[in-house]
């Protein structure tokens, strides 16, 4: 009788201490989470601030730098979760400011890229703002 209080016991405290190891585990990945989409929301805000200088070639690698960022980024967001283009709209972004074919075409929007990434600063998970990035990829890269 001993032996089988001991081994329920046992197998109580093993629960317990699964139980609180996978709390733990859990709060750990929520916390990872909410790291990279701070992170993702502060790269967003570079990509606004880039496009608001007076573009010359200091400001235009420092945009392309910050589309660069926000682009790698992208795709571990929870914001990518509820919408399935933004890594796709930033990562054709970073192409076409990227290609000499394109440079001038993206940099002469950039009024629009500006007012886009001050939605997405506000709501990084925007469809509008994500298909507005779309729109212009199509125009100046992937359209002659």
């Amino acid at each position: 009788m001993i032996k089988w209080a001991f081994f329920i016991s046992f197998l109580v405290l093993c629960f317990i201490i699964m139980g609180y190891n996978y709390v733990k585990g859990s709060t750990k990945a929520q916390d990872l989470q909410n790291a990279i989409d701070t992170k993702f929301k502060l790269e967003l805000s570079h990509v606004l601030s880039s496009l608001s200088m007076k573009m010359n070639d200091y400001s235009y690698r420092s945009v392309l730098s910050s589309v660069s960022n926000v682009a790698s980024i992208s795709e571990l967001t929870s914001y990518e979760e509820q919408n399935d283009n933004l890594d796709i709209s930033l990562y054709n972004l970073y192409i076409s400011l990227r290609e000499d074919k394109s440079k001038d075409k993206v940099l002469s929007r950039a009024d629009e890229l500006r007012d886009v990434f001050t939605v997405l600063v506000r709501d990084p998970a925007s469809k509008e703002a994500t298909d507005k990035i779309i729109q212009i990829t199509d125009e100046t890269f992937f359209k002659e």
